[in-house]
């Protein structure tokens, strides 16, 4: 019969078997494993050192873009679009700074600035198209959306602006485009901004459509129409369509690209010039440069997103 004692000395001998085991592992694995993890650790703290500098690096050149932005259009674009009188369409909550650096290279470039036509966003809401529809002289026909007939509106306005202003003799150019589009301010469906009142004769009207990836609805319905009226042969209107392509951080609902689908169009992409970087100082030197080049009858597109050709047109001997 076995004792209290052996059972006793059996339950030590498996307990102190059972530490040695632990003891003996612990030490085997420990030594290896902490080398590893500690050699991970180094590591990691190597690549946030090296990620930290090279932020560092692209924060500073992100300052001198900064600068460029703002003494950059004088210094490159001085003289371009002489001669040339421009019109910025925009839609909807393109954002401010984007608007103002367009603006300030236009006015580098020595063209005459006619002002801005913004598109109230709820022209683009597919909830306010009968409010949209409202707006409109005529009654759009049953198969056509609202918002397409508000795009051809706008275009038959700008085709009458240019008209008006293609005399002889000098005319106030924010009466014309009052005179033109002061129904649809009335109405709170566009604002008329920064127009030039002085007395000016135009030639070509230059139209610069400004849109955004990141719009709360898709303005191709309603920009479609004005890009509809540009003809690089004639010499009335040319169009030209920049964008925002820049996708703002935590938006996962982007409104399809607008250059995208004029770039993909056989008979678009040989008739409106596009920009797809409108967002940063180069998309700024490329709108001007291109509207130059699309005066002289050179249809390109340009950035560095699909479908573009170049970063900039070539210079012209």
């Amino acid at each position: 019969m076995i004792s209290l004692r052996q059972h006793i000395f059996s339950l030590v001998a498996v307990f102190v078997a059972l530490a040695v085991g632990i003891a003996a592992g612990s030490t085997v694995v420990r030594g290896p494993l902490l080398d590893s993890t500690r050699a991970r650790l180094e590591s990691a703290e190597a690549t946030i050192e090296s990620e930290r500098a090279e932020n560092d690096v692209l924060a500073a050149e992100l300052a001198q873009l900064d600068d460029w932005a703002v003494d950059g259009p004088a210094q490159l674009l001085d003289g371009h679009l002489a001669g040339s009188s421009v019109l910025l369409v925009v839609a909807g909550d393109v954002d401010n700074d984007v608007v103002a650096g367009m603006t300030r290279s236009f006015n580098a470039s020595a063209a005459i600035f006619l002002g801005e036509v913004r598109v109230d966003p709820v022209v683009f809401d597919p909830d306010q198209s009968v409010r949209v529809s409202d707006s409109l002289a005529a009654t759009p026909p049953a198969d056509v959306e609202p918002a397409v007939a508000f795009g051809r509106l706008l275009a038959d306005l700008l085709t009458e602006v240019s008209t008006e202003l293609d005399t002889i003799r000098p005319q106030r150019t924010d009466l014309v485009i009052r005179d033109s589009f002061g129904d649809l301010e009335d109405a709170g469906l566009v604002d008329l901004l920064n127009l030039n009142g002085t007395a000016v004769v135009v030639g070509r009207l230059d139209v610069v459509v400004l849109t955004d990836r990141n719009l709360a609805n898709d303005p191709a319905p309603v920009l479609n129409g004005l890009v509809e009226i540009s003809d690089p042969k004639a010499a009335a209107i040319t169009t030209l369509v920049a964008e925002v392509g820049r996708i703002v951080q935590g938006n996962d609902k982007t409104t399809p690209s607008f250059v995208v689908s004029i770039r993909n169009d056989g008979r678009l992409r040989d008739e409106v010039t596009t920009v797809d970087n409108a967002e940063t100082f180069l998309g700024w030197v490329a709108t001007v440069l291109g509207l130059e080049a699309a005066d002289r009858g050179t249809v390109s597109h340009y950035g560095f997103r699909e479908g573009a050709d170049r970063a900039i047109p070539p210079r012209t001997p």
